[in-house]
């Protein structure tokens, strides 16, 4: 719920104002504000829990303690409880009102004890210190600029450019990793001098403006082999799940769950059943080959769900400005409109979903968990002359159609495609896990990012944006598989997926929570042996045997089907072809100045012939240049509805 924002170290009298209509689509139900000495805040709130009571910002017994949240804190129940234990006198029954009083009692260590999504002030108004906090998946967004002793921050970066010290220029160190990646990777931005805080951090200001931050979390990673049962693990995470669900659906408006084919919404709307009989449920479709919907309205049949249905069309394109506006931080993937049509059509009777988000990187359910834990133990048996000399040359003669039937794309390998994936298993193993994850999930290997920059711009294109990993990490005799699922949640799941979601579900006033992402359930998974989560031939093994004891077997053996939009939309879509015009036309992409125009217009007539990753590649690039349009230039204006 909610948007947070504020500044310190100056005052301005109609900032925090502006700041607040900015993200009125996070919060339209109200707003709130502090204002002390040279320090200001607010909120923009949606009311889920405690709807008359819980205006922010919220104080403490003596209102020296200050809070505003983003988020939801699904413990609070029982931290209220322990509070008042403890003697402090609370006058709400809002899920913020604990962190307060929570601050007062245990300090900084209050983050330990939350279960939930956040990002929160406490601001001390006897010190001058704020304390600011995220939470450990990174669900709710946190920005922040700091220069000239002015601080601001924010749940978006839109509210921040309010402030007029704030430059809008892009951060051009940024930008090769955002072909690499398609996203930007915590801590920075694409905006010159806005940062996020990343997930499992806190972040102290003081009142003279020194910044400390801390990490509070880690995925953790197990040494020892002193492994309990397969049926023991299976009982205790049937009861983790079952209560990180019980706590996501605390809410004082009506819950509904997004609901695809997939085993892992399957479940949670399964559990979720347990908790209200009267479900509703959203599917969105393409009308085309991958279609799940069928699928999904049997589930809901099974299940007995209120199910709708909301089918995505090539005229929602003429959507992709605004989603990118509301993105705040671009995502190389035309698939945000599909995030975006079902938040919207989800919001119109409710403020709050269910998603599944999160059971993948702890389940291994994507095809690289099976593939890379393959390689390795092929880059073990086979000695590099006979990789290079014999292996590597067959597979390079191999047509792309059989190879695709191994590597599992979501469309035809294609001639590029099949160059990327042998490129991958000559490099594998050079570099470390890190460096080969990221490898083989690119669509702009380096070559290609060279091929296409302009005049000195070639010289950022570089992996050392690609962190190693912690030599804890590498050294620690912790399984390759749990050391592969745990990349995901230094940037990946906040950066990618997580991004998708809360910026289009709070663009219309709807909050999403995801159970999968409980941090207890998430450590519980993590300490279970690697061959409960996947093998070679089958992926979230342990998650489908919990789902048996709820959901028909047909559901819960269901493969994963791969989420993109149909490629037909990219061809019959004159929508399409005037976005390209648009931004990657000759002097536009001269203008901006990044990339060679010959190179470009090369690319797109790649993608005209019918190449996958082309086309993906094409649309990473038209998105980055609406990017541009909407925030540094301003040639096309949004408007948050404040």
């Amino acid at each position: 719920m909610c948007g947070i924002f504020g500044f310190a170290g100056f005052q301005d009298t109609t900032l925090l104002r502006r700041m607040g209509r900015c993200l009125h689509h996070r919060g339209p139900d109200g707003k709130g504000y502090l204002e002390a000495d040279r320090f200001s805040m607010g909120n923009a709130r949606l009311s889920i829990i405690d709807l008359a009571g819980g205006d922010q910002p919220i104080y403490n017994e003596d209102r020296t303690l200050a809070v505003v949240q983003n988020g939801e804190i699904y413990n609070y129940v029982e931290l209220r409880e322990q509070l008042l234990a403890r003697g402090h006198v609370l006058h709400t029954h809002c899920d913020t009102e604990v962190l307060v009083h929570g601050y007062e009692e245990w300090g900084k260590d209050l983050v330990q004890r939350l279960n939930g999504m956040f990002a929160f002030a406490v601001h001390d108004l006897r010190t001058g210190e704020t304390f600011f906090a995220r939470d450990r998946c990174g669900q709710k967004p946190f920005y922040y600029w700091q220069g000239g002793g002015k601080f601001v921050f924010a749940s978006e970066v839109k509210a921040i450019l309010e402030c007029d010290a704030v430059e809008r220029a892009p951060n051009l160190e940024a930008i090769d990793p955002y072909l690499g990646l398609r996203y930007v990777p915590e801590p920075q931005t694409l905006f010159a001098g806005v940062r996020t805080l990343p997930a499992a951090h806190t972040l102290t200001l003081s009142r003279q403006g020194d910044v400390r931050i801390e990490r509070y979390w880690s995925v953790p990673l197990r040494t020892d082999r002193n492994y309990l049962s397969d049926g023991d693990y299976l009982e205790a995470l049937d009861t983790k799940f079952r209560d990180a669900v019980r706590l996501t659906m605390r809410s004082d408006v009506p819950v509904s769950s997004y609901l695809s084919a997939g085993v892992d919404s399957s479940l949670i709307t399964a559990a979720a059943l347990e908790f209200n009989s009267d479900l509703h449920t959203f599917c969105i479709g393409f009308n085309s080959s991958i279609d799940e919907t069928k699928d999904a309205a049997e589930t809901a049949r099974l299940l007995g769900t209120n199910h709708r249905e909301i089918q995505v069309t090539p005229e929602d394109f003429e959507r992709l400005p605004r989603v990118v506006w509301q993105m705040d931080r671009p995502v190389g993937d035309a698939l945000i409109i599909a995030f975006d049509r079902l938040a919207a059509h989800c919001s119109e009777d409710f403020k709050v979903v269910l998603g599944g988000e999160g059971a993948d990187e702890m389940f291994a359910g994507y095809q690289f968990h099976k593939i890379i834990p393959l390689i390795e133990r092929y880059r073990r048996l086979m000695p590099g002359p006979l990789h290079h000399g014999l292996a590597m040359p067959a597979f390079r003669a191999t047509p792309a159609s059989v190879l695709d039937r191994f590597f599992h794309f979501p469309a035809d390998l294609g001639r590029q495609g099949k160059t990327r994936i042998a490129d991958f298993l000559s490099g594998y193993g050079r570099k470390g896990l890190r460096h080969d994850y990221f490898a083989l999930k690119t669509l702009w290997s380096q070559g290609d990012r060279l091929g296409i920059y302009a005049g000195d711009f070639k010289r950022r294109a570089t992996d050392d944006w690609i962190h190693a990993e912690p030599e804890a990490d590498r050294t620690g005799g912790h399984p390759f598989l749990d050391r592969l699922l745990k990349l995901q949640y230094d940037e990946w799941l906040q950066d990618w997926a997580l991004i998708r979601q809360d910026k289009n579900t709070m663009a219309h006033s709807l909050e999403i929570r995801l159970p999968f992402l409980d941090h207890e359930l998430i450590e519980m998974v993590f300490a279970m042996p690697p061959h409960l989560k996947a093998n070679f031939k089958r992926d979230k093994i342990i998650e489908r045997q919990l789902a048996l004891r709820r959901l028909p077997k047909e559901v819960c053996n269901r493969p994963k089907n791969p989420f993109f939009l149909p490629m037909d939309y990219f061809y019959r879509n004159p929508k399409i072809r005037e976005l390209i015009d648009l931004t990657l036309n000759e002097d536009q992409v001269k203008k901006r100045g990044y990339f060679d125009p010959a190179a470009v217009r090369r690319l797109v007539d790649t993608m005209q012939a019918g190449e996958f990753i082309g086309l993906k590649q094409v649309m990473s690039l038209v998105i980055l240049e609406l990017w541009h349009m909407i925030f540094i230039d301003r040639s096309m204006t949004f408007d948050s509805g404040g």
